[in-house]
């Protein structure tokens, strides 16, 4: 009878060792997604400078596809409700204008701390300025698109949607601390005053995402502070 019990014992499932491992599968689904986003809008920028009309042709609708499937699978993933319409409009301007202005305003203090150091800009920017002055036509035009447009979109969909969705439910301080570390992390690697600024951004639209659970609002925040800063 004590052999019989204890082999019970023995083969009671872990659920600690269960969640231990979901947490796990739901890491690597979150970075391995963060790749995919990250190779296939390297893909289109690739593509946006091109020579030749069939690589660039390839390389635009590969990286496209992808990303609209991936835009779309992040959003059914995060159950966000595109369609709801909204009841209260006071909330949103609000919530949506005090992140904007954040925003700003934490730009305007990071970059002119990084005009005293020397430096005129962050290395992502900088790259991107470069890109967007090069190219003409239809490709400038198509760049400003991805930056203003699907960057946000994508951006939205992972470090907020999904990660709030997955991971940290229950504590939301460090649900945005680690969601703003992540997002600062994928755009300036080193920890700088670049950094910095990209954490306080993540930090921001990820309290902004806590508070109005609507990332329809976060996704135009990003998207006009995106357009601002090219300007």
């Amino acid at each position: 009878m004590r052999y019989l019990t204890s082999n019970k014992r023995l083969n009671k499932p872990n659920k600690n060792g269960g969640g231990e491992m979901q947490l796990v599968v739901k890491v690597g689904g979150w970075l391995g997604l963060i790749l995919i986003e990250q190779w296939a809008t390297g893909v289109c920028l690739t593509g946006l400078q091109a020579r030749s009309a069939g690589a660039t042709i390839f390389l635009l609708g590969s990286g496209t596809l992808v990303l609209m499937v991936l835009a779309l699978g992040l959003g059914y993933g995060s159950r966000q409700a595109w369609w709801r319409p909204i009841d209260h409009w006071r909330p949103v301007l609000i919530n949506g204008g005090w992140a904007l202005v954040s925003l700003l305003g934490l730009s305007l203090i990071m970059m002119t701390s990084m005009h005293r150091g020397g430096q005129d800009t962050t290395a992502n920017q900088q790259v991107l300025t470069d890109w967007l002055i090069s190219l003409r036509g239809w490709r400038q035009v198509w760049l400003i698109g991805q930056l203003v447009i699907i960057a946000p979109l994508m951006e939205e969909l992972l470090f907020r949607g999904l990660f709030c969705r997955w991971f940290l439910g229950n504590y939301q301080s460090w649900q945005a601390i680690v969601s703003a570390g992540a997002f600062a992390s994928v755009h300036e690697m080193r920890l700088s005053l670049s950094w910095l600024l990209y954490f306080g951004a993540g930090l921001i639209l990820a309290c902004l995402y806590q508070r109005q659970h609507d990332l329809r609002l976060n996704l135009v925040v990003h998207s006009l502070y995106n357009g601002l800063s090219l300007i």
